[in-house]
This record gives C-alpha cells, structure tokens and sequence, in this order.
C-alpha cells in the first residue's frame, strides 16, 4: 500500500484540468463505415458452400404470427429447425403410423395363416396374433404418456392431440379381440 507522502505531490492545475475533462461532455464518435464492415465479412464467406444455395426462397408467411415471431420461425424453418413441441408431435404420429401399420401387417397375415387351415401351429398362430395385439398396447400406452407431455408443451390448445384409444383404433382395423 502506497503512504501519502511516497506520492508526487499534485498541482491544483493538473486536479482543476482533470476535473474539468471529467466533467466536459464527450466528444462525439465517429460514425462507423457499416458498409465497409459489412464487405470485409462478406468477402470472408464462400458464398459456394452455403446451405441452400440455388434453391428458391421460402416466402410463405404465418398470417397469424406477429412480425418478431415470424422472422424467427422463418430462419429456423430456413435453416432446418423446428420448434421442440413440433418436433414431439411429428415424432408421435409417426410412430403411431408406424405401429398401425405394424398392427395392419399382422391382421392380415393372422387371417391368411387362420385362414390356410393349418391344424398342426394354430396356438403358434393365436400366440403370434396375442403378441402382435400386446405390443401395440404397449406402444399405445407409451405414446399416450408422450401425449400427455406434448398437450403440456404445446403452447395452444388447438395444436393439442388426443389420447389414443385401443378399442376404437382395432375398431377401424375391423378386428375384434
């Protein structure tokens, strides 16, 4: 720590000088030259490898977002990006898709082997169809609760889904249990 006396002794010029540029209001800055910033970084970029390029602008817009929200869904719709929520409710109905499809599969061969009469496998053949039944439920259940946290993310409730009902889904695959 430095004692009063080992410091050079101050005129009262140099303190009235620094007082006054303390308090003398700052000079105004330059301008910057926002054009010559903006070329120097767009000579920086090879405009070659850029994503996207040759390809027609996306200019659809959401007639019910506001301005600020729009602009930032279109550069991340731009980019490639998607909300969390939406990517959630994409993955649900596709697997969902998928497990109806993997439903419809083994309806169709149940019914193609029940219906070839083979007596020796027929329990193999019920079993088959039980397992197929007890995996989409299980699929159903999982994606119910995947449901569930999506209706909680999703930030209206137009965009919410419904819970998925077994009955009704083997309904429309005509299958009774």
């Amino acid at each position: 720590m430095t004692r009063q006396e080992d410091l050079p002794p101050r005129a009262p010029e140099d303190a009235r000088r620094k007082y006054d540029e303390l308090r003398a209001p700052s000079k105004p800055k330059e301008p910057r030259d926002w054009q010559a910033i903006i070329d120097e970084q767009a000579a920086l970029i090879d405009i070659d490898t850029l994503p996207g390029k040759g390809k027609p602008l996306n200019l659809n817009r959401n007639p019910y977002a506001d301005e600020g929200e729009e602009l930032a869904n279109s550069l991340l719709r731009n980019a490639g990006f998607t909300l969390p929520w939406i990517e959630d409710g994409r993955k649900i109905d596709n697997e969902l898709a998928a497990a109806r499809t993997k439903l419809e599969r083994a309806r169709d061969d149940y019914a193609e082997k029940r219906g070839a009469q083979i007596c020796a496998g027929h329990q193999w053949v019920e079993g088959s169809w039980q397992a197929a039944l007890g995996e989409f439920r299980q699929t159903v259940e999982r994606l119910n609760r995947e449901i569930r946290d999506f209706n909680l993310k999703a930030p209206n409730m137009t965009v919410h889904k419904f819970a998925i009902r077994v009955d009704e889904e083997l309904a429309r695959l005509g299958v009774s249990e």
